[in-house]
């Protein structure tokens, strides 16, 4: 793309592929855009409200690591702080940079060290850093002495997840060597949950108790810590105990289910993924259909092609198993999932070209969920989401009022 494209409620450089949204379907259409997505600002902004709800005495940090679980940025993350988020978090610097580029403002927590030769960037990005090695820990000390400034820094702790962070035994040690080192103020510690999205898993509890016997033994160093959290959505929705001064939310304000137990949330999901048909024919009893011709009509019926494939994020184990809806109506998945479109048997259904197939989303009084998708291919419902590339166009709805 050339020149600015305006989303949310900043104009974005145009080297950030797949970054700008679109205004309208019709401009989905005039760009030659086969399949979409359609992400409803509104229900972010509901989401993170319930969120904030949930956890009165807390700040929201809106995590917006993986394009925004495949949602897109800057999009929303803006509209995460429209609903009352007061933070960002994010994976990587170059997340980070992404939205300082669009104008963000806001505290953006980095919840990952970089490489240490990026301790630089970010402080000129005004980042949050999160802190576990002797390594980073010294090259942001030198980055904040050479800037004249100081970098306040989260202490990530394991508890039991095992990923990132300072062991138990080796917390005192770090936070002497960290208070030691000019430039760097300890302002946060955090950790976080394993298995949160089961409620009541003896597992979290035991990680929430060590948690609060780490903070009590940095506190009693002489540390005082002015963030405390280990929160995530499982837990800002199930465990008020837990949730400090901030919670980090970032699959439950997208509207997707954090686990299994809680269905019934009013989570309202924001992403549907769309395509337009683009070919139909009426193929006779006995015709097979798509690579390796594994799926064979019992009856002549219309088959039609959807310009979507895994190279779409529609994954291949989708095929025979997945359904779409096509005029509100579902039809089933017939064949393999190609890279860029697959087939679907709809029978005597009468579709026309240009009809819209919806992959994920809502069609009359039916929808179809990342979590059904899914529970098809074997995996959690935000890899489907965040699985969804660049080369989809995002299309915004419900944009909040510009500044």
């Amino acid at each position: 793309m050339s020149g600015d494209i305006k989303e949310g409620s900043a104009a974005l450089p145009s080297k950030w592929p797949g970054s700008g949204g679109l205004q309208s379907k019709s401009e989905v259409v005039e760009r030659g855009h086969p399949v979409w997505a359609e992400i409803d600002l509104a229900a972010i902004r509901h989401n993170v409200g319930l969120l904030r709800a949930a956890a009165p005495g807390a700040e929201v940090v809106g995590v917006v690591k993986g394009y925004a679980y495949g949602h897109g940025n800057p999009a929303s993350a803006v509209a995460m702080l429209e609903g009352g988020a007061t933070r960002l978090g994010v994976a990587r610097v170059a997340e980070a940079l992404h939205l300082r580029e669009a104008g963000i403002g806001a505290p953006i927590h980095v919840f990952t060290e970089p490489p240490p030769e990026a301790a630089g960037m970010m402080l000129a990005l005004e980042l949050v850093p999160t802190v576990y090695t002797p390594a980073f820990a010294d090259a942001l000390s030198d980055a904040a002495v050479a800037a004249k400034r100081v970098v306040p820094v989260h202490l990530k702790l394991d508890t039991g997840m095992h990923r990132v962070g300072v062991v138990a035994d080796d917390v005192s040690d770090v936070v002497r060597r960290l208070r030691a080192l000019p430039g760097i103020d300890i302002e946060g510690a955090w950790s976080h949950f394993a298995v949160a999205d089961v409620i009541d898993h003896p597992a979290t509890r035991k990680q929430l108790d060590l948690f609060m016997d780490l903070v009590e033994e940095i506190e009693r160093g002489g540390s005082v810590l002015r963030y405390k959290h280990i929160a995530n959505s499982a837990a800002t929705l199930s465990m008020p105990e837990s949730h400090f001064d901030l919670v980090r939310c970032g699959v439950a304000s997208f509207g997707l289910l954090p686990g299994r137990d809680f269905a019934g949330t009013d989570l309202r999901p924001a992403l549907a993924l769309k395509a337009r048909v683009n070919m139909v024919k009426r193929l006779p009893a006995g015709e097979a259909l798509s690579y390796g011709l594994t799926y064979e009509l019992e009856h002549t019926s219309g088959v039609v092609t959807v310009p979507a494939g895994y190279a779409d994020g529609y994954d291949r184990r989708l095929s025979g198993t997945a359904d779409v809806l096509i005029n509100g109506a579902r039809h089933r998945v017939s064949g393999s999932v190609c890279m860029d479109q697959f087939l679907v048997d709809v029978g005597r259904a009468e579709v026309e070209v240009g009809a819209t197939a919806t992959l994920i989303g809502a069609d009359g009084g039916d929808r179809i969920t990342a979590e059904e998708l899914a529970d098809h291919v074997g995996t959690i419902n935000y890899e489907i989401t965040t699985r969804v590339p660049s080369r989809v166009p995002r299309l915004y709805l419900n944009e909040g009022p510009r500044g």
